[in-house]
């Protein structure tokens, strides 16, 4: 780490972050280091929306992510305003017996069993997409663009076997949910502009599956929508609002975070050759590989809480009821007091189980529903990508990361590739 960045206050470290300045946009970690050597949990006024906390430690922030004593309803997005319906929408942003509620209905449904029966269908997926790129090469190999070529187009196709969407329609739902998931990002957050577009996505998305599920309901299929629509525990059911959320909410939330885990998890491999030839001769590290990945370079850096009652941080330093928190999982997931040399990609790490989880699928009531079927994903998209080609590297200067304040990835990402066959 450079002295440079040691040396600013942890006000300015943290503005260049907001600021996505060049060096925090491609390598933040320095920053987050630097910050949590400053102020591990930094307090600051926000003109118009009161204080808040910036947490960068790995036990900080799994507390704000486990304890009940925060929330995370008063950071959702204000959706819905012009139509005068400011419900919240996905689980994301509830809490309390209304979550608890919903989740333990939509978990009955989408089992591991239910994920680990779609393993054909999302090889035959990944093959689809791997097969043109290769047709595309010229012999001896050359270059394709991972995002638009696999890393993007793979998470729709995964999520759209998964809930039952007709292929037909996954590019437009792939457009759908980018422009409404614009609404929970950090950017231009209160952009009515940005906002606007984002509901009409979120309405559009809503209409689809609704109309979806009528259409299961009359013609079950072996897939999650028609599973969701039949759950009932002790006589409760989703109602078809409730269901529809869930779906909007799967797409929403898996397309970002896989794609991006594609091509960060890429990156991090061509930057570190002695892990992928490791890798490469040793596949049973898949699932470590994966997990390490998340760990790393996390395709989500930060998410937000509201504290509703007085509580203490792990320190004992004490909080106030109504304060926000931003909780920094991107630094956390590098924070020294947790992983052994934290900035080292160690795609063993997490062979044994030893080591403590990353915290890129939150933890605690909010930890993600989808998480068996993101490593599931995870490791056929890179077995496939280690299978399929013999040699790939970062092409030069081509590639660009993606605006955003909470997600981290790339818009493109040239590789020079050499295909195995």
């Amino acid at each position: 780490m450079s002295e440079a960045v040691m040396d600013r206050d942890a006000g300015t470290l943290l503005m260049e972050l907001m600021m996505k300045t060049p060096e925090t946009i491609e390598d933040p970690y320095p920053h987050y280091h630097a910050l949590r050597a400053a102020d591990p949990h930094h307090r600051m006024s926000v003109p118009g929306h009161g204080d808040g906390w910036v947490l960068t430690t790995y036990d900080d922030c799994r507390f704000a992510m486990k304890s009940p004593a925060l929330d995370k309803s008063g950071v959702r997005p204000q959706l819905g305003k012009e139509r005068g319906d400011e419900r919240i929408r996905t689980l994301l942003f509830m809490d309390g017996p209304e979550h608890t509620r919903l989740r333990g209905l939509i978990s009955s449904a989408f089992t591991p069993r239910r994920v680990q029966k779609l393993r054909p269908k999302l090889e035959r997926q990944v093959a689809k997409l791997i097969d043109p790129m290769l047709a595309g090469l010229p012999p001896g190999g050359g270059v394709v663009d991972l995002v638009a070529d696999f890393a993007r187009p793979l998470p729709i196709a995964v999520i759209g076997e998964l809930v039952g969407v007709p292929e037909a329609d996954w590019a437009m739902l792939r457009e759908l949910t980018k422009k409404a998931s614009a609404a929970v990002d950090t950017i231009d957050i209160h952009n009515p502009e940005m906002l606007r577009d984002a509901d009409k996505a979120m309405y559009d998305m809503e209409e689809y599956f609704a109309e979806l599920l009528e259409e299961r309901r009359r013609n079950p299929k072996d897939d999650l929508i028609s599973g969701l629509s039949a759950v009932e525990i002790d006589g409760d059911r989703l109602s078809v609002r409730e269901l529809v959320s869930v779906v909007v909410l799967l797409f929403s939330a898996g397309f970002h975070t896989m794609t991006d885990l594609i091509s960060l998890g890429t990156r991090a491999l061509c930057e570190n050759p002695a892990e992928l030839a490791r890798l490469r001769a040793d596949r049973s590290l898949l699932g470590s590989a994966v997990e390490e990945f998340l760990r790393y370079d996390s395709p989500i850096q930060i998410t937000g809480r509201t504290f509703i009652a007085d509580t203490h941080l792990t320190d004992g330093t004490p909080v106030p009821a109504g304060d926000q928190v931003v909780v920094v999982i991107g630094a956390a997931n590098r924070d020294p007091a947790r992983f052994p040399d934290p900035d080292r990609l160690d795609v063993g790490r997490y062979a044994d189980g030893s080591v403590e989880p990353p915290l890129s699928f939150a933890w605690g009531a909010h930890h993600c529903l989808g998480v068996q079927l993101a490593r599931l994903e995870g490791v056929l998209a890179f077995g496939a990508l280690l299978d399929n080609f013999a040699d790939f590297q970062l092409a030069d200067d081509k590639r660009a990361f993606k605006t955003s304040g909470m997600f981290r990835g790339f818009d493109t990402l040239a590789l020079n590739v050499v295909p195995s066959r």
